[in-house]
C-alpha cells in the first residue's frame, strides 16, 4: 500500500533533509514545493494565482503517483490544519495511508539556520528571510488530537532517527 508521508515545521526546521532521508529509506517519491515553483516559475512573483497553480500541481502529481501505487513524500510546509485536511482527503481517495511528521526544532534555530540557507529567488519581493520566516511561523498549526503524528527533532536527524520514526 501506498503512502503519503506529510511533513510540517517551521522554515528551516530540517523537512527537506528529512524528506530526502526518507526518500533514501523507503524509494518514495519526494515532490518539494520549492523545488517546483524555481523549475515552473524561475523568477516567482509569490502571487495568489502563482501559489493556486504551484500546489495544483504538487496535488495532481501526488494523486497520479498515489493511484499508480507509488509511496510520495510532500515535502512542503503543510503548518495550517485544512492544508493537511485536503491531503488527507487527496491519500483517503486513493486509499493510501498517511504518516504526519512533525520537524520540531527550536524556533531561533530554525530561524538562524534558514537565514543561512535560504534561496533568495524563494522569499517574496519586499520580504527578508527573517520577515518571510516570522509570517510563516506566526500562522503555524500544530496537530490537533485528532491527527495521529510523529515527531522528530529537526536539529539532530539521523538514519537511526529515521530508521525508527519509518
Amino acid at each position: 500500500m501506498a503512502t503519503l508521508y506529510l511533513l510540517m515545521g517551521l522554515p528551516g526546521a530540517g523537512k527537506t533533509t528529512l524528506g530526502k532521508m526518507i526518500q533514501k529509506e523507503t524509494k518514495a517519491i519526494r515532490l518539494s514545493s520549492d523545488e517546483y515553483r524555481l523549475l515552473i516559475f524561475p523568477e516567482p512573483t509569490f502571487t495568489q494565482q502563482e501559489h493556486d497553480n504551484l500546489y495544483g500541481l504538487l496535488d495532481h502529481n501526488v494523486e497520479h503517483l498515489l493511484e499508480a501505487g507509488h509511496s510520495v513524500i510532500y515535502d512542503a510546509n503543510l503548518n495550517r490544519r485544512h492544508h493537511r485536511d485536503e491531503k488527507y482527503e487527496l491519500a483517503k481517495r486513493h486509499g493510501a495511508d498517511v504518516k504526519l511528521i512533525w520537524v520540531k526544532t527550536d524556533e531561533d534555530f530554525a530561524k538562524e539556520r534558514r537565514k543561512k540557507t535560504q534561496d533568495n529567488r524563494l522569499i517574496p519581493q519586499g520580504e527578508t528571510s527573517e520577515k518571510m520566516f516570522d509570517r510563516i511561523a506566526a500562522v503555524f498549526e500544530p496537530p490537533q488530537k485528532d491527527e495521529p503524528y510523529e515527531t522528530i527533532n529537526g536539529e539532530f536527524i539521523t538514519d537511526k532517527g529515521v530508521e525508527k520514526l519509518l
